[in-house]
């Protein structure tokens, strides 16, 4: 697969996360017409660099994205699959604490080490490293009133080998010394804030010298 064809594969994922292409429409502030021209049944014209650095920034994403094939939802099955391949991670479940001690490099639990002896593993449909890890969401300071929300006692499966752009949903630890925290990451040039999703909480400037543990890839809830 060509450049071309990548890019108008992933600008489709894309389409279908938001809700199809009038929303994408909306998000990336075209016209209907110029995405349908892009990605519509008989699309007539390339996604140029331009537009695609654009569609990397309003999501996020990091440079040259875009011009990569990724893991994308069989709509069918609910498998991630990329070229006929089925992906899933086994991720342990921790809780908090376990979290602070398995992101300390210095702990063994950090490199993988008999960690399936210590914690209940579970399947989940993303590509994650083998650090990566689930923990269930404590207190509501990132149920937000709209759009993207992470409820009390919701799963996230976080990787601390992503990397952490602009807009991730994060943990981090502002200090040496303080715990570890579940925040959207802002980047404003030189300044970094943790964001909590709800607005009874504030935002919080963090230094350099603050450290993010890792990313949030895939969040998980049960519908009762």
């Amino acid at each position: 697969m060509n450049v071309k064809d990548i890019r108008r594969q992933n600008l489709r994922v894309l389409a279908r996360s938001v809700g199809g292409i009038t929303q994408l429409a909306e998000r990336l502030a075209k016209s209907q017409s110029q995405i349908s021209h892009l990605i519509g049944t008989n699309p007539i014209k390339n996604i140029g660099d331009r537009f695609a650095a654009e569609v990397e920034q309003v999501f996020t994403k990091p440079n040259g994205w875009m011009d990569h094939e990724h893991p994308v939802i069989n709509e069918e099955g609910g498998i991630y699959r990329v070229s006929g391949r089925q992906y899933y991670s086994e991720v342990p479940l921790l809780n908090w604490q376990e979290a602070l001690q398995w992101l300390d490099p210095k702990d063994a639990n950090f490199a993988g080490n008999n960690k399936k002896n210590s914690y209940q593993y579970l399947t989940v449909p993303c590509v994650a490293s083998k650090h990566a890890f689930a923990l269930q969401v404590e207190g509501d300071s990132m149920e937000a009133p709209s759009g993207v929300s992470f409820p009390n006692q919701s799963l996230i499966i976080v990787d601390p080998e992503e990397r952490a752009n602009n807009g991730a949903y994060v943990l981090a630890k502002p200090n040496n010394t303080s715990p570890i925290v579940f925040k959207q990451l802002i980047i404003d040039g030189s300044r970094r804030y943790l964001k909590p999703l709800n607005p009874r909480y504030p935002l919080m400037e963090i230094s350099a010298q603050a450290i993010i543990c890792g990313v949030v890839k895939l969040l998980l809830m049960e519908f009762k």
